[in-house]
């Protein structure tokens, strides 16, 4: 067992990355446990535009690469193993990754958030062949195609606005009678001629063969169906948070996002949270780095006996 680690932090996007600095500019031996890329997020960004002191139209996975960058300049330690497992201590915790066990004083939890399925059949047979949840990712193949998304939020008309610059047409699936993103998102979507949205309705059926060729669309209000052929479906209806290895051992909410208080501290001594997978009110780039320096800072205090827990 490796005991050696002052505080282990959970996730390699912009909060798990704040958090590490933080952590490490005040003198802790922080560890991130990241078996993916670091970036989290902003890899399904196209362009980031609303992070100060970042100029507009930064590709996300360039900003991803800064961060990269900075824990390399930070020399803070990026362990590839996926944790299995997390076990409260006396005094700590432990994480049981693929091959070790790791003990530590603290453990911020930045895991981010995952992609929200529509669960309808053929939904996982299909994707990566028409079906898809991101358009950065996965829009290029459908140039001068028709695809549809399904959502009403920022994400899905963001999804939407992307596409349309690329296939031929999208229509916009949304299940409520108005959408929800913000107002210059909507004016903006309306202005364009291969857009169209439809309201009340929800996807009843994925169909197709080796690739997605058609969905049946049900609106919920009049019970009908309709068939649309599309190339590609885009699915944006939100994220849920990955916490499941924190059930039963933090509190969360009825979505099982971590719930903490302004410290960022969880109901657990030992552990904190920020980021995606913790209730917040706003999930933006911005905000999960702020809280990844709350967490660190109050991480540290509790490490360093600054003050004792009730």
């Amino acid at each position: 067992m490796n005991s050696a680690i002052d505080l282990i932090v959970m996730g390699g996007g912009i909060a798990g990355v704040s958090a590490a600095m933080y952590a490490k500019r005040a003198g802790l031996k922080a560890v991130i446990f990241e078996p993916g890329v670091i970036g989290g997020q902003l890899l399904f960004m196209e362009n980031v535009d609303n992070f100060p002191g970042v100029a507009m139209g930064t590709k996300g996975r360039d900003f991803a690469l800064r961060l990269e960058q900075t824990l390399r300049d930070f020399e803070i330690k990026v362990n590839r193993e996926a944790i299995r497992e997390i076990r409260l201590q006396k005094n700590g915790v432990e994480v049981v990754g693929n091959d070790s066990a790791y003990a530590a004083s603290g453990l911020i939890v930045a895991t981010g958030a995952s992609f929200k399925k529509l669960g309808l059949n053929n939904e996982e047979r299909l994707l990566g062949r028409g079906v898809s949840y991101c358009a950065i990712c996965d829009g290029f193949f459908f140039k001068n195609k028709d695809v549809a998304v399904v959502g009403g939020g920022n994400s899905a008309v963001e999804e939407a606005l992307y596409l349309a610059n690329l296939c031929r047409k999208v229509t916009l699936i949304h299940r409520k009678s108005s959408l929800r993103a913000l107002d210059y998102l909507q004016e903006e979507i309306r202005t364009l001629p291969n857009v169209e949205i439809i309201f009340n309705s929800t996807i009843k059926e994925i169909k197709g063969g080796d690739f997605l060729e058609q969905i049946v669309i049900e609106n919920v209000t009049e019970g009908r169906t309709q068939t649309l052929r599309c190339n590609g479906m885009f699915i944006a209806i939100g994220v849920s948070p990955n916490t499941e290895l924190l059930k039963n051992i933090v509190s969360a909410d009825e979505n099982g996002f971590i719930t903490t208080n302004e410290e960022m501290k969880t109901s657990c001594d030992y552990i904190w949270s920020c980021g995606d997978c913790r209730k917040r009110p706003l999930r933006q780039l911005i905000t999960a780095a702020s809280e990844g320096a709350i967490a660190a800072v109050s991480a540290y205090k509790h490490i360093k006996g600054h003050y004792i827990s009730s």
